[in-house]
């Protein structure tokens, strides 16, 4: 199994910063999309695993920023140990991914910036539930203050997919 298998996406600029080879068989995606949910447009391109490639880009930021998760985690590419979600959306209490620890399962969740306040607090307290730990991701240092305001006892990384 390839990593891009676990990590489902990666962009361009991790693909270079990482020192990623997409295998043969990954699909390039090419289009417009922002940082964040409300960033400006600019050009990106996606690696893809050809089960997602079809996805939208919005849902491939979102599967490359839980791949800069694992990256900044040093978690290897491993189904057993770091699962995630190929649905582009996910029920409140459903994280995007699954981290196997020795302590327990940890829940993974990436937001590039369209959570209001409600659906952050609620997924916290959800997770918080189920999960041994959470570990939340966001590509700019504001989502990141943000979600450290209102998610106390979750790490909350700086994790920027481009």
């Amino acid at each position: 199994m390839t990593a891009l298998a676990v990590d489902l996406a990666w962009s361009e600029p991790q693909v270079r910063r990482w020192g990623l080879v997409p295998p043969e068989e990954a699909v390039r995606v090419e289009g417009y999309l922002g940082l964040t949910y409300y960033r400006k447009e600019e050009p990106v391109a996606f690696y893809a695993h050809p089960s997602v490639a079809r996805y939208p880009l919005t849902a491939l930021r979102h599967l490359a920023g839980l791949a800069e998760m694992r990256l900044l985690l040093g978690v290897p590419p491993d189904p057993g140990v770091w699962r995630v979600s190929p649905k582009p959306r996910h029920p409140v209490e459903e994280p995007d991914g699954v981290w196997f620890t020795p302590e327990g399962p940890v829940a993974l969740e990436y937001d590039a910036g369209a959570y209001a306040r409600a659906r952050v607090q609620a997924k916290g307290k959800a997770f918080a539930l189920r999960f041994v730990g959470q570990v939340w991701g966001a590509p700019v240092p504001e989502r990141v203050a943000y979600l450290r305001r209102f998610l106390p006892g979750a790490r909350v990384l700086l994790a920027p997919w481009a």
